[in-house]
């Protein structure tokens, strides 16, 4: 990997002598899918020399765009025009300049006129992100993760995460940080880990509801049923839902009991309510009335039982039952419950065992 990663550089070396094509970023945008086809292929040291272009590409795109638009907006009577897009552009085709009108109006029909608030100074900053390719830094994080480089792997991830704010799609931030808890977590590094999962559940507006949490676990206290609380709560955060898994299990390991029995309520509750709405929308005349009638019917339907199991949800619910009645023994109704359930219902015949064991 040393001597590829060498290999890469030294025909990288080159600089790109591009103007402005539009639509802009879309070769380096291709040459990125080159990358991530090779990868997929198995051709590793191929993707990796092609991702690394793609992000001297996407700079190269940025920059002359940039370099551009800024050497367009340098005379003194389109600096008079102010920073508004419409008054920017009628200066500008009284000017002849028509290839950075035609790159404004592609940037502005591309994102919307309101992504820049109709300012050019807002078109000119975006440009300056778009220097920095994370999506390429995130492929680049799994080739080196592939080879057994966990210290290049990790500086990727990192990238690529402090660069979340620049990708196309906002929402793959996640898949960023799932894949780098992923890494961590195989490499024994359980501090990193523990950090990628919390800051995905950061975002988790259900979690991050003090007022929910705290009513969500202090029912259990009270002495609520199990019916109850899976009756009156609701979480549909569902891209939660591996973190609150993993760190479930993570927190199991390390004997940081109360935290897993937390994480494992808001797994279970988020499952639950996904669960929920499937079946809301799918089985006629359907409505919660019991929680062993809910997984009784739930698992009957084969899309729902492969999902709970592929997800790990089983092994989650066993850990809320199982972690609910050595914390909360006050509400031991509550865990036995939950053991009930999992002991009728379970499409795993490993966990209905051992729930039938704790009755």
């Amino acid at each position: 990997m040393r001597k590829l990663v060498c290999t890469a550089v030294i025909l990288l070396l080159g600089t790109f002598a591009f103007a402005i094509e539009l639509p802009l970023f879309q070769k380096s945008a291709r040459m990125l899918e080159d990358a991530q086809f090779a990868f997929d292929s198995g051709e590793y040291g191929k993707a990796l020399l092609i991702a690394e272009e793609a992000k001297l590409l996407r700079h190269t795109e940025a920059k002359n765009a940039l370099d551009t638009l800024n050497e367009a907006l340098r005379p003194q009577e389109v600096q008079d025009a102010g920073d508004d897009v419409t008054a920017i552009i009628t200066v500008l085709q009284a000017r002849d300049v028509y290839d950075v009108v035609e790159l404004i109006e592609y940037m502005r029909n591309l994102h919307g006129g309101m992504y820049f608030e109709h300012s050019v100074s807002e078109m000119v900053n975006h440009l300056e992100d778009k220097k920095i390719f994370p999506e390429a830094s995130h492929l680049l994080a799994k080739i080196y993760e592939f080879e057994g480089e966990y210290e290049l792997s990790l500086s990727h991830y990192t990238d690529a995460w402090n660069n979340a704010d620049v990708l196309d799609i906002p929402e793959s931030k996640f898949d960023i940080l799932y894949d780098m808890a992923n890494l961590s977590y195989n490499f024994n590094d359980y501090e990193n880990c523990e950090k990628a999962l919390m800051l995905i559940i950061s975002h988790d507006s259900y979690y991050t509801n003090n007022g929910f949490t705290n009513a969500l676990v202090n029912s259990i206290q009270r002495g609520y049923s199990a019916d109850k609380v899976f009756n009156l709560y609701r979480s549909d955060c569902y891209r939660s839902i591996p973190a609150f898994y993993k760190l479930t299990e993570l927190y199991v390991e390390q004997g940081r009991h109360q935290e897993a029995f937390k994480m494992s309520l808001f797994g279970t509750l988020t499952s639950f309510t996904r669960m929920n709405f499937f079946l809301e929308n799918r089985v006629t005349e359907f409505h919660y009335g019991s929680l062993e009638e809910f997984f009784t019917i739930a698992v009957d339907n084969y899309e729902l039982a492969e999902w709970s199991m592929e997800q790990g949800f089983w092994r989650c619910f066993y850990r809320l039952a199982d972690l609910g009645s050595q914390l909360y023994p006050e509400n031991l109704d509550f865990a036995q419950e939950l053991f009930v359930v999992i002991g009728q219902t379970a499409p795993e015949n490993y966990w209905r065992q051992l729930a039938i064991g704790k009755l």
